[in-house]
């Protein structure tokens, strides 16, 4: 009984004094505004060969144990808390999709198809930085204009043609899906922009021959006849011509 009460104290001191494995410790969700999530991982960080399972190169050092004031960017960048070592010995703190969640973002346009911006693509060719803040603050921003953005503004300040595609190459970010149009008589008729994009640049239809947003009032087929609506296409030379053909077009 005696000897079963030392082994238990002995084995209470080992367990007090051995070293806390970092995967005991697991990893800190920071939440942050308008930045996403940064999930910190211990294993990942105490097992570098500048850490080596040390805690103590952070603790306390860096972060006293129990503050918890959120540490701001400028901080940072003048050595505090992260950028102790990320812009010295890690890689920099301009790097921030390696810490910060980014998710794509979906802007609602209505007549011309939403249009979700893919943070995945953009950040594999140049630095966040290049975007935020000059051109975009983090968090919510105000939907720039078409106009605003043949100026230079938003996605402009990139998308002229030579750093990237063209404003013009509308297809490539609006979604612009079916357009039913019902049609007394005849059968529906469904236009299908994948279709007319793989042939034609949107410039070609918009807004000369068709406005952007939905049309109210149809064009009959002696307006098409007179090279309006589809029938600006649909001339037998450059595509086949209105007047035949019929259920290519309507559901009948």
């Amino acid at each position: 009984m005696v000897f079963v009460r030392i082994f238990m104290i002995l084995t209470t001191v080992v367990l007090l004094h051995s070293p806390t494995s970092a995967s005991d410790i697991g990893d800190v969700t920071f939440r942050t505004g308008n930045a996403g999530n940064i999930v910190f991982s211990h294993d990942v960080h105490t097992k570098s060969p500048r850490i080596n399972d040390n805690c103590h190169t952070c603790h306390d050092k860096i972060y006293a144990t129990k503050s918890k004031r959120p540490v701001t960017m400028a901080e940072m960048y003048k050595g505090k808390s992260c950028g102790a070592c990320h812009g010295r010995i890690a890689f920099p703190l301009s790097d921030c999709g390696r810490c910060h969640t980014i998710r794509d973002i979906t802007f609602k346009v209505q007549p011309t198809g939403d249009v979700i911006f893919v943070h995945a693509p953009h950040t594999r060719k140049m630095a966040c930085n290049k975007c935020h803040p000059r051109l975009f603050k983090p968090g919510r921003n105000r939907p720039a204009t078409m106009a605003e953005m043949e100026k230079g503004k938003s996605c402009g300040a990139c998308h002229k043609g030579k750093t990237a595609f063209d404003l013009s190459d509308c297809s490539r970010c609006h979604l612009a899906g079916n357009v039913l149009m019902k049609v007394t008589n005849a059968g529906p008729v469904t236009f299908s922009h994948s279709f007319h994009t793989a042939l034609y640049r949107c410039a070609d239809c918009h807004p000369k021959i068709f406005p952007l947003g939905y049309i109210r009032q149809r064009a009959s087929m002696d307006d098409m006849d007179q090279h309006k609506s589809c029938g600006a296409c649909h001339d037998d030379y450059t595509a086949f011509t209105v007047r035949e053909d019929c259920v290519r077009c309507h559901d009948m």
